[in-house]
């Protein structure tokens, strides 16, 4: 049974397919997670090992070199990059790379870091930045750390949050020569007496009854008083303070970055998301809980720097709206030439059946909303209505042939259906290769790619099956042909521009006919 036939026959069962299919569809699209970006990753990675207080020519003697790939040496860092054939498995990679590191780690200076590998992914862009202003960057960094940081980062999507631009407080003790030369002291035993009184230490357990308790020893520094009245022994026999040898404060650190919003010092907050989550679900919850801190903390002020979530409903509003009026014009230019509410009315039903059985595709494939899927679908939406619309006319062509409705649908559709196929495909085969290949321009256009593909083919079903269905309940031009319609409508004051340009066409293909070599 030929298809349309079967469609028709079994309307019942045609239409509760379409409107599972819109259903799903619909529940689809609320679950796709919506990014400004496809999913990529790229073949490289990063090693960086951090050697404090080195020169970028200590740093490339003693950390690049034992490491070197392709590198970059800096004050007190060195960075190396590594680029693999496209198509490596990253993760795979990457437990490789580290397990070459481990082997020349032994060759670094004692106080370099342990080396550090990282992926690149564009995932890894912040996905939101704040500015934390209106306290002392003492105050903010503290703040920042102890109940903002832990606050972002136990919501759900956050990978991590980090802290910029801010000052933390240390204790400093500056000691004097000319009594430490008089005690026959240096500063190492000093330092080594301090970091023996600053220690909180398991000291086991202790039965207690039925009940068992663990014991510490907590010799931790509570106050700047407690470090200042820390007993020195001496060599010669008794003790003395510290404060009797050194002057003992409280002082901010160095800032090893600055930061600043709208001219003013503050702190900053960036969040980084997990992979494969919604962008905007996460910053919009992290906005949420930002606006709940504010009323905990009226006085600090929360200022967004950046939010990935704006860029990505700009373009999902973008291709959205595109969308919308693409479809609105496609009907209106065929009430235009057609001159048929029932013909716009089966486009108008049949193009967002189409693009929303594109978003059931999508879920199933993995494919986020972002720039590429969303402009795939904008451009499509030109090409979805070419099937529909072909077959429309071919079933007008038998219905004006004298054939009743029911056979017109039938044999206008299955006419034409091989040829709507192969025109279909040839368009497919451009895009597919490309959205399954692999590589940087597979990553990068494979969403667009597959969604034009899921596109058209969607079109082409939805043309064999749902736009004869939907002919045989609006369609009715009563045998008429297209010339009669042109001469109604021109006789009661419409459509004479259609049939002036009936009237050109046939001029201008028999002046071609006659006149070949003026076509060639």
């Amino acid at each position: 049974m030929k298809i349309a036939e079967f469609c028709i026959r079994h309307k019942v069962t045609t239409i509760l397919i379409f409107v599972m299919i819109v259903i799903f569809g619909l529940m689809s699209f609320s679950n796709l997670a919506l990014a400004l970006l496809p999913n990529m990753e790229f073949p490289m990675a990063v090693v960086y090992a951090v050697y404090a207080g080195a020169g970028p020519k200590e740093i490339e003697e003693l950390v690049t070199k034992p490491l070197e790939l392709s590198s970059r040496s800096s004050e007190n860092m060195g960075m190396i990059m590594v680029t693999f054939a496209d198509g490596t498995n990253m993760d795979t990679a990457a437990l490789n790379l580290r397990e070459k590191i481990d082997l020349a780690k032994s060759r670094l200076p004692e106080d370099c870091s342990t080396p550090t590998v990282m992926t690149i992914n564009p995932d890894m862009m912040p996905v939101a930045v704040y500015a934390l202003t209106g306290r002392s960057l003492v105050e903010l960094q503290s703040l920042a750390q102890d109940v903002f940081s832990p606050a972002l980062e136990r919501i759900d999507g956050v990978a991590s949050v980090e802290i910029s631009g801010g000052v933390s407080s240390e204790v400093a003790v500056v000691t004097h020569a000319d009594r430490m030369a008089g005690y026959n002291l240096s500063i190492s035993y000093l330092s080594n007496i301090l970091t023996a009184n600053n220690l909180i230490i398991p000291a086991g357990t202790v039965q207690n009854g039925t009940g068992t308790l663990t014991v510490r020893t907590d010799a931790q520094f509570s106050s700047l008083e407690d470090i200042k009245a820390t007993l020195i022994p001496l060599p010669t026999g008794g003790n003395v303070r510290l404060d009797t040898l050194a002057d003992v404060s409280l002082r901010q650190t160095d800032p090893s970055n600055i930061a600043k919003v709208n001219g003013n010092s503050c702190v900053l907050l960036t969040l980084n998301k997990q992979s494969d989550v919604n962008t905007v679900q996460v910053a919009r919850s992290a906005k949420k809980a930002i606006d709940q801190l504010h009323e905990k903390y009226p006085n600090v002020t929360a200022t967004v720097v950046m939010d990935q979530s704006d860029y990505v409903n700009l373009a999902v509003n973008s291709a959205v709206q595109n969308i919308i009026f693409g479809v609105i014009l496609a009907a209106l230019v065929l009430l235009f030439f057609l001159h048929d509410a029932g013909a716009t009315t089966v486009i108008a039903i049949s193009m967002p059946v189409c693009i929303i059985s594109v978003f059931l595709i999508m879920d199933l494939l993995d494919i986020t909303l972002n720039i590429m899927s969303l402009g795939g679908i904008a451009m499509g939406v030109g090409m979805i209505v070419d099937n529909s619309i072909v077959v429309l006319e071919n079933i007008f062509t038998h219905r004006s042939d004298g054939k009743d409705r029911w056979r017109a649908c039938i044999d206008g559709a299955a006419e034409i259906s091989l040829s709507i196929s192969a025109s279909t495909l040839t368009t497919v085969v451009v895009f597919l290769p490309i959205g399954l290949s692999k590589g940087i321009s597979g990553q990068i256009f494979g969403d667009f790619c597959l969604t034009i593909a899921a596109l058209l083919l969607s079109s082409l079903f939805i043309a064999l099956t749902l736009v004869p269905l939907l002919c045989s309940f609006l369609l009715d031009r009563s045998g008429k042909s297209q010339e009669q319609l042109i001469e109604a409508s021109a006789s009661g004051g419409r459509g004479s521009f259609a049939k002036r340009a009936m009237e050109r066409y046939r001029n201008l293909l028999a002046f071609l006919l006659k006149k070949r070599w003026v076509a060639v």
